[in-house]
């Protein structure tokens, strides 16, 4: 039997946008530092960073060159009521898709920054 007030948070399941262009894939967890982040969701207006952008090494967002200390591309949107993200270290990424969600533009030095990451164009 529980003791006090249980809460709970509304979550959509299953409506990301998929960054992935192909398996497989490999990434590392890391909570999310939302302390500079901007990004609110429409819906909720809960803080959030989303699928495809650049994270560093303490966890902080990177929207804009240069990608200072980058080490990953977030996997999945990642809300601020649960911080908990995947950084991707190997993948395919649709490239497309990934810039769109995330609104950043890739370039040159974020690839080299990622050899094990492969930027796909997608359609």
């Amino acid at each position: 039997m529980a003791r006090g007030d249980m809460g709970g948070v509304t979550q959509k399941v299953g409506t990301q946008v998929e960054i992935l262009n192909r398996l497989p894939f490999e990434g590392v967890p890391m909570t999310i530092d939302f302390t500079s982040v901007s990004d609110t969701d429409a819906e909720t207006d809960e803080k959030v960073v989303y699928a495809g952008t650049p994270i560093d090494g303490s966890g902080k967002p990177q929207k804009t060159t240069p990608w200072t200390g980058a080490v990953g591309i977030l996997l999945h949107d990642v809300y601020e009521h649960r911080p908990q993200g995947t950084i991707l270290k190997k993948a395919y990424i649709n490239k497309t898709a990934a810039e769109a969600n995330a609104s950043v533009t890739y370039d040159e030095t974020l690839y080299g920054m990622f050899p094990m990451i492969v930027f796909e164009m997608g359609k």
